[in-house]
């Protein structure tokens, strides 16, 4: 199946529609393709801005954090870097590359030559509009199919609405934490410290055991957090917690994932306290650094309830991801 640069296939199975079709490369620049690891700190402080694109798990925090988790691998090519990952369940790995680079067009023939030597199709993962636009004009004779689904898309609100719970969308938000702040007049919101991360810490401990039973899901999620405190200022991130003296009601922090946006990783709060969760989106949204104009509150993965939840705060856009696979190339006219 062939499709036009503004369409997009929903897919329940995409390696069924990428299970074929080897691309032959001229090029004989196979890339190795290493795990990534905490050693990897420095290339990616260096490179991973080159391939941001306002995906929320384009982070540092997010690369590494879910580096096994998401089969993350890294090679360099042309002197840049990409990645090859599988970031949800049931797709193929697919690579990320510095599309808006000079030699975004060599390194797709280097990975070219890499799959070929596998045995396995060209895949790409990208933001749809863009990543369709730049292959037809970078291989303007090559077809190509994508496949996506609307479990994988961002959720991208506008920075001010959240600040500020504005709208009659948010209506509801807006008196929860009006039910907040009324309950205790003397919270604030604390950048992490050093001594505040340790009590996160804690929080976070109590957290998941107030939640019930451990999923896999649950733990690879814990372990990121507690590698993200572990490595906060050289992942980059921003965050804090709601306090009130020594009682803290909870905590969130993200990072710059490009295009001005602003990906909220984690966002945990006293499930307890009425109006903790809207009280914390809206305290971190304004110690942000002014460049950020829109928030990234990361996908569903398909959840009903996370959909619900997402919708609620009333998207301004979202980040459409896809897959796409290269085609063989046809005829060029005489």
């Amino acid at each position: 199946m062939l499709v036009t640069e503004r369409e997009t296939i929903i897919a329940s199975d995409p390696n069924s529609i990428f299970s074929t079709e080897i691309i032959k490369s001229n090029h004989d620049m196979p890339i190795e393709l290493k795990p990534v690891t905490l050693n990897e700190l420095p290339l990616l402080q260096e490179q991973l801005p080159k391939l941001q694109n306002g995906d929320c798990n384009l982070s540092i925090a997010s690369v590494i954090g879910r580096a096994k988790e998401y089969n993350i691998k890294w090679g360099i090519s042309q002197g840049e870097l990409v990645l090859n990952w599988a970031p949800y369940p049931d797709i193929p790995p697919a690579y990320v590359i510095p599309l808006r680079s000079e030699n975004a067009l060599a390194i797709i023939e280097d990975i070219a030559s890499e799959c070929q030597c596998c045995k396995e199709p060209v895949i790409l993962f990208g933001r749809f509009t863009y990543m369709t636009e730049r292959i037809s004009e970078l291989m303007r004779y090559r077809n190509f199919i994508t496949v996506s689904s609307n479990s994988w898309w961002d959720y991208v609100y506008e920075r001010d609405k959240i600040e500020n719970l504005e709208g009659r969308e948010l209506h509801g938000k807006r008196n929860f934490n009006k039910r907040f702040y009324k309950a205790y007049p003397n919270a604030q919101f604390v950048s992490f410290t050093p001594e505040l991360i340790e009590k996160a810490t804690v929080f976070l401990k109590n957290w998941y055991a107030n939640y019930g039973e451990m999923t896999k899901s649950l733990e690879a999620e814990r372990d990121a957090i507690e590698l993200a405190f572990d490595h906060f200022e050289e992942f980059r991130l921003i965050g804090g917690a709601l306090m009130d003296g020594d009682n803290m009601y909870g905590f969130t922090y993200g990072s710059d994932v490009g295009e001005n946006i602003f990906s909220v990783h984690i966002e945990k709060a006293d499930r307890t306290v009425t109006g903790a969760y809207p009280a914390l989106a809206s305290a971190l949204c304004k110690t942000l650094p002014e460049r950020f104009t829109q928030i990234n509150r990361e996908e569903d993965l398909g959840i009903p309830g996370l959909r619900k939840a997402k919708e609620d705060w009333a998207p301004s856009t979202m980040i459409r991801k896809t897959l796409l696979k290269l085609q063989r190339a046809i005829p060029e006219p005489i």
